[in-house]
């Protein structure tokens, strides 16, 4: 009997699922650059597909020579929160896009 009650017990037990894991940021579908153009450089809000490394290699000479497009490149995951925090004052997306166009203005 004791192993029957036991059966009924897990019975009832609720199943567990997997939790689901999250895809690294690596893995994001594309990336869009959320700074200003660049004339000859980069153009706001252009977007790049493959992983975080591949796009920085294919931008690697803007990069080296602006940085902070780096900082300015925002995977799909995070692009909607990403689009308000650039133009929200005291954001780091913020910052990094007015450091950027001041660096311009020079």
């Amino acid at each position: 009997m004791a192993v029957k009650a036991e059966k009924a017990v897990k019975a009832t037990e609720p199943e567990k699922t997997p939790a689901k894991k999250e895809a690294p940021k690596d893995e994001a579908s594309f990336f869009m650059y959320l700074g200003p153009t660049i004339l000859g450089v980069i153009q706001s809000a252009s977007i790049y597909t493959g992983t975080r490394k591949g796009v920085e290699k294919l931008l690697s000479d803007a990069i080296e020579k602006y940085p902070r497009i780096k900082a300015l490149l925002v995977s799909d995951k995070t692009i909607a929160e990403d689009r308000i925090n650039v133009n929200k004052p005291g954001t780091r997306l913020y910052a990094e896009y007015h450091r950027l166009v001041n660096e311009l203005k020079k």
